[in-house]
């Protein structure tokens, strides 16, 4: 009886390390399948081809080989208060440019260290948390068939860092959630605090720890230091964040901020919050791809609401780790649609992290309906997917093409200890692979519409001869024109 019960919990044990095996594997699996069954390619063929991909992979270049003295990555060569780092900020820069200094920077290290973060994520999240087998087949499968990570595991964007960031979050959280230890309070905070210099929205996550082990709501004078500690030190991480990001001046709040008055403000502000709104519930707003991800966001929203038992027991009786998800969720949803923007993807690369991470954690915390209702989401998702072959197509187009040289762009020389950082920057009207990935090192790339005189950045590279004064043709061919500023005597 005793032999029976060690061989049964043997096999147990077995099981489950195969299980954790094959999901620490699964970023690597989705990777293969992206890349080799989908794209018919190698990942080793793979470039960045989209422009977020570009600036991301050049800073990381030059971060990784320059350190801190490269030239600014810009739009019209409006730079950042500190450093020269682009419109993303140095938060992600700084992990991929980690990776870069250990195993080198080519064009497809992106989307090998992409698959490298998830991975890792997952074998924190099985040596910190215990899973069950049931539950750890749940994951794997919903791993493997979430399309957000079918569909950005072979680019070079962050996304899938983002994954793993929130991945990282729900098995520390997760541990603090079961055990309350004050070591992981401080892991969290710590972590929080890092992680909102790579998407300052992850300020939220650290109001999860606001609740914890709370079953009632109570306002008391704790909860409410707490809040306030919370809104002084995001609006601090927001600020120092700022002085690292070189403005975008595209984008909503930019354009917000420079209402005139109180009135002006407010009513762009509800004229965007409704049409963002709208675009979220238009089922004809965007692909169906994009749509079903906005319901299933609804959805899983609302059933949190629900089993969280907040409103049927007046705030009393709470289900914690339902209200946590409703809580996570509605907040990411609300900034996204007041602040950001809700078409062509974007809202969909924001919640896509968060709504994997929230569906991970009530997993973790045995929730079988949600398990299942996501599991038949995914496959509706692969359906559509199939039946919408122009989307995955269009993740693919032009990024297995060949990059070719250009002994043009190769007569752009870096500066080692420039008097400005536009010493080593250069103005370029294409954002391009062709063009990018053909820069040196160490050059900060800066876009602009209008190439005159008026700029400072040392280089130009034009499609076009320019009419200019101050600056000097230096190389050309078929494909550019660079130029080179002349220097004052």
């Amino acid at each position: 009886m005793i032999l029976s019960g060690k061989k049964e919990q043997n096999k147990r044990k077995k099981t489950q390390l195969t299980l954790s095996l094959l999901l620490i594997a699964s970023p690597w699996v989705l990777l293969f399948i992206t890349t080799t069954l989908i794209a018919h390619h190698s990942v080793f063929h793979s470039i960045p081809c989209w422009s977020d991909e570009l600036a991301y992979w050049h800073e990381v270049l030059s971060f990784s080989q320059k350190g801190f003295n490269f030239g600014y990555y810009t739009l019209n060569e409006v730079q950042p208060t500190c450093l020269s780092f682009g419109t993303h900020g140095f938060g992600a820069v700084s992990v991929y440019a980690l990776f870069a200094k250990i195993f080198g920077w080519k064009a497809y290290s992106m989307v090998i260290a992409n698959a490298f973060f998830v991975s890792f994520s997952f074998l924190v999240l099985t040596i910190l948390t215990k899973i069950s087998s049931r539950n750890l087949l749940f994951i794997l499968f919903f791993t493997l068939s979430y399309i957000p990570l079918v569909l950005f595991s072979g680019t070079s964007m962050t996304e899938l860092l983002n994954f793993s960031i929130l991945i990282l979050y729900v098995a520390m959280f997760q541990v603090y959630f079961k055990n309350n230890g004050q070591k992981w309070l401080v892991l969290l905070l710590l972590f929080c605090t890092a992680i909102s210099f790579i998407r300052i929205i992850y300020i939220l996550l650290f109001l999860p720890l606001l609740f914890i082990r709370k079953n009632e709501f109570k306002f008391d004078s704790k909860f409410l230091i707490s809040a306030a500690f919370w809104i002084i030190a995001s609006g601090l991480l927001f600020l120092g964040n700022n002085l690292f990001v070189s403005p975008y001046p595209d984008s909503f709040l930019s354009e917000l901020f420079k209402s005139a008055g109180i009135s002006e403000f407010v009513r762009n502000f509800a004229i965007h919050f409704a049409q963002n709104t709208w675009n979220f519930i238009n089922p004809f707003s965007e692909n169906s791809i994009q749509v079903l991800q906005r319901y299933f966001e609804l959805f899983i929203c609302v059933v949190c609401l629900w089993k969280s038992n907040l409103l049927q027991t007046k705030f009393k009786k709470i289900g914690m780790d339902y209200f946590l998800a409703f809580l996570i969720l509605f907040l990411f949803l609300l900034v996204s649609i007041a602040a950001y923007d809700v078409f062509d993807w974007r809202d969909y690369r924001v919640m896509a992290p968060v709504l994997f991470g929230c569906i991970l954690f009530l997993i973790l915390n045995d929730k079988p309906f949600i398990a299942s209702s996501s599991l038949v989401s995914n496959i509706a998702g692969i359906v559509f997917l199939f039946l919408l072959p122009q989307v995955s197509e269009s993740f693919n187009k032009g990024r297995y093409d060949q990059i070719t040289g250009n002994q043009v762009l190769a007569k752009i020389e870096y500066t080692e200890n420039p008097v400005s950082r536009f010493e080593n920057t250069v103005v370029v009207q294409q954002f391009n692979a062709n063009v990018v990935l053909n820069i040196p090192a160490g050059i900060g790339i800066t876009y602009s519409d209008v190439l005159s005189d008026k700029l400072r950045s040392k280089y130009i590279y034009s499609i076009k001869k320019l009419n200019v004064t101050t600056y000097q043709l230096i190389k050309a061919n078929e494909i550019g024109y660079l130029y080179q500023k002349q220097v004052v005597k």
